[in-house]
Order: C-alpha cells, then sequence, then structure tokens
C-alpha cells in the first residue's frame, strides 16, 4: 500500500499538536537541565562561560589516527558537520551537507538521487571511501553521471571528512580521503531522564511541491540496553531553476529507515546492531538535461540495504584495551526500466553491487621515557560483488585486505609524534566483456607509511607536517568493462594490465584555539593546511579518436592547494568562515597540462548567525562562492580550453526550539534566484535549462513527546 500524503500530513501533524499541547513554556529549571543534559556529552564540550552550543571545530570524531579526536586538535584536514549545522541547512540531498567544506565538492545530477564526492580532485570507483555507520558504499553504474553512493540526509546525525591519503588506516583504495556518516543512537535521541520518546518532522519546500515526513521513536529498557527507529518519506515533483524554467526529470519518490539497538552486557562492553533501508524511485536520462529526442530514459527503482555490527571493549582499569570490532553488509541494486524513446520501451536492465566486510582495531596506551604512548594496530577485509548485463559494465569480484601499526607518541604538552606504516592488498576476478569471453584474475600489494610532527611552541597555537602514502587497486570498472556505444565504432575494451595508483603527499597545517578573545566566553577556532599531492599511474579512459576505448595509466596527475576553516562564536553569535583554492591537473602522459576531470572548483563561504530568546532562536546567512573551472577535451587534446563562469548563492535561515518539546526550522535557499549548473556535474551541454534549484523556501515542524 502506497503512503500518500495526506496521511502522512495528517499523522505528523498529529503528533506535532500532542507536542505542543503537552509542552509547558520553557521553565529555567528545565532550561538548566537541558544545559546539564549537553554537558554529559563528550562530543559537544561547552565553551567555557556558558552552555550554548560550540563550533564543530570543537566536535569529537574520527580522526586520521582512528582515535576519536576533537577536530580542532587533529594533526589532519579533517572537517565535521554535526547535527546542529544539519538541523540549519535542512539539506535535501547529501551534497547539500558539504556545502561549506574546504577542499570537498560533492555533486548530484538533477536527475538522479546518487552523489559523488570528490576530494582535492580525486572520486570515482572507491578514490574516496564512502561509509555509512562504517559500512563502506561501492556502487557505480553504466551512464553519464553516474553517482559513487545513496545516503538519505534525514537519517545523519553526523558527517566527518578526511582530506588526503593521511586517512589511509580507514582501508584500502581511499587515496583521496574518507567521507564517514552515522546515524543516531538512542542516547542521542533520549534525554537522561526519559525511557521513551517519539517525535514527527513534517517538512516542505516550495521548488518541486516537495514533502518529507521523518518519525523517530526510541526506547530504554535500562542503562544497559535501548532501541531507537526512524522511518522518513521524501517526495517531490521537478523543480525549477533561477530562470524558473522547470528542470525535467528531477522529481523523485525516497522512502526511508533505520532501526539501531545497543547492548551493554558489561561494563565497558558495549554491542550495536544497525539495519539501514532506502528506497529511491525516480527517472533518470542517458546524458542529464539533455533534450535529444533519440535520448534513453529509464523509470529507476533503486534499493541500498546496509546491516552493522559494532562491538567495544574498553575497561576502565586496563589501558592497554581500547579495542573495537565492526562487521557489514550493503548492497546498492538499481533496476531500470527504458521509457524513451518508443523504439525501446520496456527494456530492463539492473546493476548490482554488494559489500561484506569487517575491521578489528586496538589502542593500547602507557607511559615510559616520559612520552605517553599510544599504540593502535588492526585488520580490515572486504569482498565486493558487481554483477549487471547492461554493456560496458565491469562486473566480477574484488578483494581489498589489509593491515596498520601506528604508535603516536606525546611529550608534555608540546610535540606530539605519529609513525604508522599500512599494508594493502588486493585480487580482482572477473570476465572480460571480450568475444569469446575470457576468465581473467589480478592482484598487487604495497606498503604505505605516514608520519606526521606536531609542535606547540604556544599555548593555543600548534603546527605539524606529515607525509603520507596511498594505495588504490584498479576496480573491476576499469579493469573489464567492454562493449558500449562509443569509441568511434569501436567498444570499450578490458585492460589486465591495469597498475595501482599510487598516492604520496606532503602537509602542513596550523591549529589556532582561542578562548576569552575579545569578550569573557568567547572562542576563535581555525585550520589551515596547504598540501602537495603526487598520484602515480593515475588510471583514465583513453578517449583519443582512432583507438581503442580503454582504461589506461594516463601518466602522473598532481594536486595542489590550500585549504581553511575558522569560527568566532561569541555567544550571542557566531561567524563561520571556510574556503579553499586546489589546483589538479595531469602532469605527464597523453593528457599532460590538462586539468583532472572534475577538479574541484575554488570555493568560499561564509556564514553569519545570531542566537536570540535566550538562545531559542538562531538566525542568520550563508554566502557561497563557487569559482570558475577550466575544460579540457579528452577526445581532442589540442582543442582549447573551455572555462565555465562560477556563481554566487546566499542562503537565510531561522531556527527556533519553541519549546522542548517542539521546533521551528525555517530556510531560504538561492535567495536570489540565481540561474546557475555546477560545472563539476555531468549535465548536458545542450540541456535546455539549467541545472541548479532557484529560490527554495523550505519550512520544518517537529514535535516530541516523551516520559
Amino acid at each position: 500500500m502506497r503512503l500518500t500524503s495526506k496521511t502522512l500530513m495528517a499523522s505528523t501533524a498529529l503528533a506535532i499538536a500532542l507536542g505542543l499541547c503537552a509542552a509547558p513554556p520553557v521553565t529555567a529549571q528545565e532550561e538548566e537541565q537541558g544545559a546539564a543534559a549537553k554537558a554529559d556529552r563528550p562530543a559537544r564540550p561547552l565553551r567555557p562561560a556558558e552552555a550554548s552550543e560550540p563550533t564543530v571545530l570543537d566536535l569529537i570524531t574520527i580522526s586520521a589516527t582512528m582515535i576519536k579526536t576533537a577536530v580542532i586538535d587533529s594533526m589532519a584536514a579533517i572537517s565535521a558537520v554535526d547535527q546542529e549545522e544539519l538541523e540549519r541547512i535542512q539539506p535535501d540531498t547529501a551534497a547539500d551537507i558539504f556545502r561549506s567544506t574546504p577542499g570537498v565538492a560533492a555533486s548530484m545530477n538533477g536527475d538522479d538521487p546518487a552523489t559523488a564526492i570528490n576530494i582535492r580532485g580525486l572520486e570515482q570507483y572507491g578514490r574516496v571511501v564512502v561509509t555509512l555507520d562504517g559500512a563502506r558504499q561501492d556502487y557505480w553504474r553504466v551512464g553519464h553521471g553516474s553517482g559513487s553512493f545513496y545516503v538519505e540526509p534525514e537519517l545523519i546525525r553526523e558527517a566527518t571528512v578526511i582530506r588526503g591519503p593521511a586517512s589511509n588506516a580507514y582501508g584500502s583504495g581511499g587515496i583521496g580521503g574518507v567521507v564517514s556518516f552515522e546515524t543516531k543512537d538512542a542516547g542521542d535521541f533520549l534525554k537522561p531522564e526519559e525511557r521513551w520518546a517519539l517525535s514527527e518532522k513534517l517538512g516542505y519546500e516550495d521548488n518541486g511541491d516537495g514533502f518529507t515526513a521523518s518519525t523517530t521513536g526510541a526506547y530504554r529498557f535500562s542503562d544497559d540496553a535501548d532501541i531507537i527507529g526512524n522511518l522518513i518519506y521524501r517526495d517531490r515533483d521537478s523543480y525549477t531553476d533561477g530562470n524558473g524554467d522547470t528542470v525535467p526529470w528531477t522529481g523523485e519518490s525516497i522512502t526511508s529507515g533505520y532501526m539501531k539497538a545497543t547492548l551493554r552486557p558489561a561494563d565497558g562492553h558495549e554491542l550495536k546492531l544497525g539495519a539501514i533501508l532506502q528506497r529511491y524511485s525516480d527517472q533518470i536520462t542517458g546524458s542529464s538535461g539533455s533534450t535529444s529526442p533519440t535520448l534513453s530514459r529509464y523509470d529507476t527503482d533503486t534499493t541500498n540495504q546496509t546491516y552493522t555490527a559494532a562491538y567495544t571493549w574498553k575497561p576502565d582499569d586496563n589501558e592497554l584495551i581500547d579495542f573495537s570490532a565492526n562487521a557489514y553488509h550493503n548492497r546498492t541494486r538499481a533496476e531500470q526500466t527504458q521509457v524513451w524513446p518508443v523504439s525501446a520501451i520496456g527494456n530492463f536492465r539492473y546493476y548490482d553491487v554488494a559489500t561484506t566486510g569487517f575491521n578489528l582495531k586496538n589502542s593500547s596506551r602507557f607511559d615510559a621515557w616520559e612520552i605517553a604512548h599510544t599504540l593502535t594496530y588492526g585488520l580490515d577485509y572486504y569482498f565486493l560483488e558487481a554483477s549487471s548485463e547492461a554493456a560496458h559494465f565491469g562486473a566480477g569480484e574484488q578483494q581489498g585486505y589489509g593491515g596498520f601499526l601506528q604508535w603516536q607518541g606525546d611529550y608534555e604538552n608540546w610535540l606530539q609524534l605519529i609513525a604508522a606504516m599500512r599494508y594493502d592488498g588486493y585480487q580482482l576476478d572477473g570476465e572480460t566483456r571480450t568475444v569469446p569471453p575470457e576468465e581473467a584474475s589480478l592482484s598487487g600489494d604495497r606498503w604505505s607509511p605516514r608520519l606526521t610532527v606536531g609542535v606547540k611552541p604556544l599555548e593555543g597555537f600548534q603546527l605539524y607536517g606529515t607525509y603520507s602514502e596511498g594505495y588504490r587497486a584498479p576496480g573491476l570498472q576499469d579493469v573489464y568493462r567492454g562493449g558500449g556505444a562509443h569509441g568511434g565504432g569501436d567498444s570499450y575494451q578490458p585492460n589486465l594490465l591495469l597498475q595501482p595508483e599510487t598516492a604520496k603527499s606532503w602537509e602542513a597545517g596550523v591549529n589556532l584555539k582561542y578562548d576569552d578573545v575579545l569578550t569573557a566566553g568567547d572562542l576563535f577556532r581555525a585550520k589551515v593546511n596547504v598540501f602537495h599531492t603526487d598520484i602515480e599511474d593515475y588510471i583514465d579512459v583513453d578517449l583519443r579518436p582512432d583507438v581503442v576505448r580503454t582504461a589506461i595509466n594516463i601518466g602522473d596527475a598532481r594536486l595542489k592547494g590550500i585549504e581553511a576553516e575558522a569560527v568566532y562564536d561569541y555567544g550571542w553569535g557566531f561567524v563561520n568562515l571556510a574556503g579553499a583554492l586546489i589546483d589538479a591537473e595531469v602532469v605527464s602522459g597523453i593528457y599532460s597540462g590538462q586539468a583532472l576531470n572534475n577538479t574541484p572548483l575554488d570555493r568560499f563561504s561564509s556564514t553569519l548567525g545570531f542566537r536570540m530568546l535566550e538562545d531559542q532562536l538562531t538566525v542568520g546567512a550563508q554566502y557561497l562562492s563557487v569559482g570558475k573551472i577550466t575544460r579540457t577535451s579528452r577526445t581532442d587534446p589540442s582543442r582549447p580550453a573551455i572555462v565555465d563562469d562560477g556563481f554566487d548563492l546566499v542562503n537565510v535561515f531561522a531556527n527556533w526550539r519553541i519549546n522542548d518539546h517542539a521546533r521551528l526550522d525555517f530556510a531560504v535557499d538561492n535567495v536570489f534566484d540565481a540561474a546557475y549548473t555546477d560545472p563539476q556535474s555531468a549535465w548536458s551541454t545542450s540541456a535546455a535549462t539549467e541545472q541548479g534549484k532557484g529560490r527554495t523556501f523550505k519550512v520544518a515542524l517537529t514535535g516530541r513527546i516523551g516520559g
């Protein structure tokens, strides 16, 4: 039975009304209890003088060392987006989450809900490791602009980005970095005195007539067991661009949900079991936005399933044990039925990518020679299966495995040293799409080091430098694809001689952390880092005319740039700044001198916010500037480069906590109705409209009851 908008709106309105009726005005005692509850959360440290929300640079999250650390104290390029920021921006897509994350360009095509993450110029086929509650999200399909993963933003509690190969401890392939999404635990939802709670969120946006309903419930059986569940329904029609033109095929319907149980069978032991299910119904085209009368178009149903089990053991009386074990299974299956052109109506194809894996790690802490030592070591393994009968899809099996050993030494409060070594191995097994097909296997391995030195010459001022290496095996799509419609009369051909990509990176950074700067209780945080990364044996498709179209090691690539983010929080307001200037190009081989495909744009963002009514109301505005991008031709390297203009967007927001039982969020995206197309997307150059959304009004009302 299909849930209707009217039914969902009625149920949501009822729950919100119950919350409003049951909710008395916030009293001073309740405010104190709320502040105390916040103080109990280790990931949400309070500012020195008051209990208002801190900057996300103080958020304790995953780090490049696999030890949870405050972002501002991490000697690596790390950014985080927490629940407060997610509620502020009201994201429609996973790409919206990273609007103001330096060095990250998250893009998606209007007619495909999948998202592609680009870090410093690297994306596609495992160059960026994306995880959801620790489970790798590996997916690809045939077609222009195929995305890399599916994540419904309403599911997310926190998103963390680790940029560069310094993240290599997190698994094979992530030479570009790691993006980690985490869902809520019951402890994040329930108040300390509550045994149960239920919330209902009703959201609406006018551009595309979009409706969202999110229901969350949690129950605490005891201090040793709790459970949380969530169900989300999102539906919208095609939206309009800044010119007021309807962007075709951009409507979609999404049903998502998750359940997570947490058990604490004994002191120091914790087990989390989770299941996340997502279902997307939409319509995609062969080349996004093109008006070609012969363009292929498909009705698509995509299902993403993620199952996780995470165990931790950290006894209070033994510093040598801080153990965690995670096992997961993720499967993404897209089924497409052709609806255009008429001659092909009813044709069916599918893409099915499943990854099963586990990882183990332990940290041992001890003091010796006036140094605090932390030794972290672990293993990881994943098995990926990919199948499809579609043309030029690389079907087969891929195994990735590895281990790492890391030492961290802290001397007094001014010197920190990190030395690490990781081993990676891989094996690919598949069948070439040749005539006749042939069974073929590839394998390889490598050791990758990392060394970081950090010093604090002054209180609140930290300098660090890092050298790190990463290793990325060729993917199934690189090696085994064949067939297809491209290549000047020739189909894609497999390449069993591909070499793995190797990244070697130098980084230097500074962390600034000061309190009581201009007034009592204010704070200033900033992270700035510069980097230079060389990628050896970069893999891409040889698109030159009169050659067989295949993936090859086109040469070496170089990435360099500077990234920065800063916040000044003065209690009744805050200013957030973030930006990046990045250059990524091929420096040897057949495309020497050309920019990498999908090079991230130079970006700058600023957010200004004000807190009112005893911090219950926050209002503000965000400015986002996206710089130009230079596109070069891979089919004709001698063709002059094409420069796409950048664009500027202004967004405003207001978040009002009416009381402990009701919340109202309001936002306007693209206030000045700018007409733009993200140059990194695969939107067709022959599209009749711009891709970017025009002015969009958003409102969300959340009601909550508990006891």
